[in-house]
């Protein structure tokens, strides 16, 4: 049935574009029909067939979009092992699934188990399926998972006839078309990316360009121009990126835009605004969900700012009263909304509990809290489990958020009530303030809006937000770390001589330890460790006489650094570490291998660092591109006679060459580099002076990452790739865009490659 589809626009048009990468692939219709049909033979060959499940361990390429169609070709179901899951995640969806066979392009860490692993390019290159018809149609077509945004995600099941016809009626409804072309940045692995871009573009005759999920906002931005995109569907948070990247770089041209849509969350008026004026695009909200499929939209032409949705055609709708009426009195025209429609999937196959409670005798029960207006169409308010007793009445968690963003120096905040569903007065508030903005003047400012409304609850600071693979802000995490702590979990620093920063998943996955570099802090760390958190057991550290950490004792020296992380990781008790290492920091991890050895750590990342950074006749790898011994003593004079001024200049050469850094940014990061003591970094500065590590790195067997950028100011000759000679187990990976910083100038790919880094060496 879906191969149909897309095999009867390839008979109509042979040559119409199909899909498309912003790395240059391209596909036809009839050219992705043939794909399809050489790896469904190659599956059809290992044994898949009607009723069996196909595990997918990829990222996006047109040889997945190939492989989805071929398994709805043959009947089979697809599911894919998302890349955020653990490696207990991933046995856990293995055993629910039973696939008969994993199919991987190489480019993700081996899963798990003993299932077959298929080759996507051994499949591709396989001999075709013959021309016959697709499946019925009547069988799963795919297992998907929940955002899991509020906890581990579920399962569910569609079949494909249901989905095919819930997404041509999206197609009808919207006025998608042929000539429409849609840019997708989510990975495939999501709904987000498969219904509202993938197969509402391939059933509509529609081009598809798949996108790096993992770009930064000025690379999706670029890359969205480039498209000439006329759809795009996104979350909050990514329209709040291409914002920024426009803000700071400079506007792209993106009027193709004609449908971009915005739904997954609660949509701020103040982004609706800020789309209109900074990208030039009004944005078209929606409504729906990866189990129901598409419920709600707005199409008009406007600023939305009014967040009024009416009803796909065939969605029916009810509101439901709130529990004891919910905090307060609510008007006839607000409860949870309850949904209705012929075509949805099949619920939940791994949680009986939030089966019996979502679907009730062919209705959907959403969770979500909903007004409707007199015109007959919805406004989602929020989660029914985010309801407040506030003073004046009902009060929804999104709108709280939205209040003390737009009345408060924070960037972003998520409120988690204490006891979800529970109506109470009682929250939290994990805000992240702008960064020119003193912490206590943001508190004070929260707890202002807290009062009006008669709620009570404590306010945590924070420098980044965690959020889910999909872009939510990421409540179950937050929730673990702010308001209940697990037993044996580390919410908060534990001890201020290291300045621990602690995430742990209860599935105890490795440790990721980083260590700064001279005169830098753990603060620099802090938006990739709040991503890599939801995932790995993070802990940054402070070294001595830098951020929270106190003045060392006179003479101090690396390896005193090295052995006050060495206690770091006694004291914690810590197992396959990661050690992180960035500038200086990498030579503390390097010091630390020297000292003692692996045990406990099983994996070393050095980021931008060179062995020696004193020039010679024997090393043209310096730091600066050539500091010699003159140049060495005139650093030492200006760190102790002008630290203020040595501490900014290093901070603004971190960035790239030719950058211009956000001046926000830039000041936060001068702060925090002017809060080291003078003396610790002389002494750091004069001890690394007398290091070099050449012989001891090119006998490291530990599996290594170099992480170097092209642009680095600090260390601009390829002393990366004279690393990855001398290593014995190293690989490098060099980032286009980044000065000394990478995990700051490209926190995206950087945290995919780590991630990527860690799995392929466990």
């Amino acid at each position: 049935m879906l191969y149909d589809a897309v095999r009867a626009v390839a008979d109509r048009d042979p040559r119409a574009p199909a899909v498309r990468t912003t790395d240059g692939d391209t596909a036809t219709y009839t050219q992705l029909c043939a794909l399809t049909d050489r790896v469904g033979g190659g599956l059809a060959r290992a044994g898949v067939g009607d009723g069996h499940v196909v595990a997918v361990s990829m990222d996006n390429s047109i040889g997945y979009v190939a492989l989805m169609l071929a398994v709805a070709r043959l009947g089979a179901t697809y599911v894919p092992m998302i890349r955020e899951f653990g490696t207990e995640d991933v046995r856990t969806a293995l055993e629910l699934t039973g696939p008969t066979v994993v199919v991987a392009d190489g480019r993700r860490a081996p899963l798990p188990g003993t299932t077959p692993v298929l080759d996507l390019a051994d499949l591709s290159t396989a001999d075709p399926l013959p021309p016959t018809s697709g499946a019925s149609g009547r069988g799963r077509f795919r297992l998907l998972w929940t955002s899991g945004s509020t906890g581990f995600p579920k399962m569910m099941a569609w079949r494909q006839d249901r989905f095919v016809a819930e997404r041509r009626r999206w197609i009808r409804h919207t006025g998608l078309t042929a000539q429409d072309v849609f840019f997708c940045r989510h990975p495939l692995d999501v709904a987000h990316a498969t219904d509202l871009h993938v197969f509402a573009a391939l059933l509509g005759g529609g081009e598809l360009v798949l996108g790096d999920p993992h770009a930064d906002g000025a690379e999706q931005l670029r890359a969205l121009a480039d498209s000439g995109a006329t759809v795009i569907s996104a979350l909050p948070r990514h329209y709040e990126q291409l914002i920024e990247a426009a803000r700071r770089r400079g506007g792209a041209d993106v009027s193709s835009l004609r449908l971009p849509f915005c739904g997954g969350t609660y949509v701020s008026p103040q982004l609706i605004r800020d789309a209109d004026a900074v990208l030039g695009i009004r944005i078209r909200q929606l409504y729906g969900s990866t189990e129901f499929g598409l419920a709600a939209v707005n199409l008009t032409d406007t600023v939305q700012t009014d967040a009024d949705m009416s009803l796909v055609r065939g969605v029916s709708a009810r509101l439901e009263p709130l529990p004891n009426g919910g905090p307060g009195p609510a008007p006839d025209s607000v409860g949870e909304l309850v949904l209705r429609s012929a075509y949805t999937s099949e619920g939940y196959l791994n949680n009986p509990e939030a089966h019996a409670r979502t679907f009730r005798d062919g209705e959907y029960w959403t969770g979500d809290v909903a007004q409707r207006n007199a015109d007959g169409s919805y406004r989602i308010l929020g989660r029914v489990s985010e309801a407040l007793a506030a003073r004046e009445g009902l009060l929804l968690a999104p709108m709280l958020d939205e209040e003390i963003q737009q009345h408060c120096p924070v960037r972003e905040s998520v409120t988690l009530p204490v006891e979800p569903g529970a109506y109470r007065d009682r929250v939290v508030i994990v805000a992240r303030p702008e960064p020119d903005v003193a912490p206590a003047e943001a508190e004070a400012s929260i707890r202002a809006v807290l009062d009006r409304h008669g709620l009570t609850g404590p306010v945590h600071l924070v420098a980044a937000l965690a959020y889910t693979a999909v872009g939510k802000p990421h409540k179950s995490l937050l929730r673990r770390q702010w308001v209940s702590s697990p037993e044996g979990e580390t919410a908060v620093p534990a001890h201020r001589s290291a300045n621990l920063l602690r995430h742990r998943r209860l599935s105890r996955t490795p440790t990721l330890l980083f260590i700064p570099g001279l005169a830098m802090t753990s603060a620099y760390f802090d938006e990739v460790a709040a991503d890599l958190s939801q995932d790995h057991d993070v802990v940054t550290v402070d070294l001595p006489g830098h951020g929270d950490t106190p003045d060392p004792s006179p003479g101090w020296t690396i390896d005193d650094a090295a052995r006050a992380v060495r206690a770091v990781v006694d004291r914690l008790e810590l197992r396959d570490v990661t050690l992180v290492g960035w500038s200086l920091g990498a030579g503390v991890a390097w010091t630390y291998l020297d000292l003692f050895g692996t045990d406990r750590v099983s994996k070393l990342v050095s980021v931008e660092m060179s062995p020696r950074i004193l020039a010679g006749p024997d090393w043209t790898h310096a730091a600066f591109g050539g500091l010699d011994a003159a140049g060495a003593i005139q650093t030492q004079r200006a760190i102790w006679t002008d630290p203020q001024g040595f501490l900014d200049d290093l901070v603004r050469r971190s960035f790239a060459a030719g950058s211009t850094p956000d001046p926000a940014r830039l000041q936060r990061l001068v702060t925090e580099t002017r809060s080291c003591s003078v003396v610790s970094v002389l002494a750091l500065w004069l001890d690394v002076l007398t290091r070099d590590w050449r012989e001891q790195l090119t006998t490291t067997t530990l599996p290594t990452l170099l992480v170097h950028g092209a642009q680095s100011q600090v260390y601009p000759t390829d002393v990366g790739a004279w690393l990855h000679r001398a290593m014995p187990d190293a690989r490098l990976a060099t980032f286009a865009h980044s000065g000394h910083m990478p995990f700051l100038e490209e926190p995206e790919k950087f945290t995919s490659v780590l991630r990527d880094f860690v799995k392929e060496n466990r």
